[in-house]
């Protein structure tokens, strides 16, 4: 019985004590929340509920503290500088003590650096295994063009776009069938954005183009990177790579970097383009020629033809333009070109709208069946038996 009274009375006085320590933690935590200046002594007296309460805190409060060394102020503070958009700040206080955190947080770092763009702090988080499985963790993938298996077909579904050309099959009810590629995020979500605006308003016209999802070939395919040259991608690799699809006439190859062009059945221009760019490079692929003036070396050959070389190019080497045609800046030199009116087309500036007449030639081309394309596949069977092909519908 001594015994048992000796047990009862030290377990109530743990109770006593726990509860006073309680009052006293909540008490120095209310005084924080009055006053910013009693934050410090209350977190270094009961840490525990200090962290366990951050984000009610003050900004002020979490800011004194982070600057003093509290590791879990510090990744709170990170978070708000980033909010804020301040992401250099941010890092000297989330890198450190990222790695403590739980994977809801570090999810929600990796969200807001991805909302700013911070791509090479998301890689190195990616490389650590920091960043949680997500839809973040694919985006940054893509981003750095991960090949393509190591990407979450799940999450490829979601987001629209393919991980390879098995299944695809050609849409009967268009006359050319394109398909779509590229090699970045930014590239797939450009070219979804591309298909889904021709969708809302088809040109010329609804039976004309019919484009796959967006197909994402990640590092298997190698592309210049120079802004100021046109788009280019070595194709030669990926050739005996892939099973291609049947009956695509056309490819949309979207790369980071360079000026739009399209040689022989494959458009390439970087994810920075506008739809209207992408219109006039569709175009080419009718056979629409610029009209301003086009590289010396096509110039060589293309302003040596005579009459109609394209829908909207009309070589006069001493012959007589078509009545009302005007000249044209395709050809410089003493071989004049001429050109449908003397309005601007989108053939001259990419910028401006399709016009009603420049549809309705689009139309009578692409109905004209006399008019054979190059497509890519023949293109790929010149790379693979080393032949020079010189593109009449290449262009910039």
């Amino acid at each position: 019985r001594a015994n048992i009274r000796v047990y009862g009375l030290i377990i109530l006085s743990l109770v006593v004590l726990t509860s006073s320590v309680n009052r006293h933690a909540r008490l120095g935590y209310w005084l924080a929340l009055q006053d910013s200046a009693a934050t410090l002594a209350g977190y270094y007296q009961f840490p525990d509920i200090f962290e366990q309460n951050l984000n009610t805190l003050p900004k002020s409060s979490i800011e004194d503290l982070a600057l003093n060394g509290a590791e879990h102020a510090k990744f709170s503070w990170a978070i708000i500088l980033l909010k804020e958009g301040n992401a250099d700040k941010a890092r000297l206080f989330w890198q450190n003590t990222v790695v403590k955190q739980s994977a809801q947080q570090r999810l929600d770092l990796a969200t807001l650096l991805l909302e700013l763009n911070r791509w090479e702090e998301l890689s190195a988080l990616a490389e650590q295994g920091l960043v949680p499985k997500s839809a973040i963790l694919e985006q940054i993938k893509l981003h750095f063009s991960y090949p393509p298996e190591s990407i979450s077909s799940a999450y490829a579904h979601q987001a629209g776009f393919l991980l390879s050309l098995h299944g695809l099959s050609a849409d009967n009810r268009c006359e050319y069938n394109v398909l779509m590629m590229s090699d970045h995020r930014a590239g797939i979500s450009k070219l979804n954005r591309f298909s889904n605006k021709h969708a809302l308003s088809p040109e010329p016209n609804d039976k004309s183009f019919c484009f796959s999802e967006p197909v994402y070939i990640g590092d298997n395919i190698a592309c210049q990177t120079n802004p100021l040259k046109a788009a280019s991608c070595n194709w030669r690799a990926l050739i005996k790579k892939y099973v291609w699809p049947k009956n695509y006439d056309f490819i949309v190859m979207m790369p980071r970097e360079g000026r739009g062009n399209v040689r022989a059945g494959i458009m390439q221009l970087n994810s920075q383009s506008s739809y209207q760019l992408f219109l006039h490079e569709l175009m080419h692929f009718s056979g629409f020629e610029d009209e301003y003036p086009v590289p010396k070396n096509k110039q060589v050959w293309l302003c040596k033809q005579k009459g109609y070389v394209a829908p909207n190019l009309f070589v006069a080497n001493n012959i007589k333009p078509p009545t009302g045609w005007q000249p044209s800046e395709t050809c410089e030199g003493t071989v004049k070109s001429y050109k449908p009116d003397n309005k601007w087309s989108i053939m001259r500036y990419q910028e401006l709208p399709l016009s009603a007449e420049y549809r309705e030639l689009w139309i009578e081309q692409i109905e004209n069946n006399h008019y054979k394309p190059v497509r890519y596949h023949d293109y790929f069977t010149m790379l693979s038996q080393s032949l020079v092909i010189r593109d009449k519908r290449g262009a910039d």
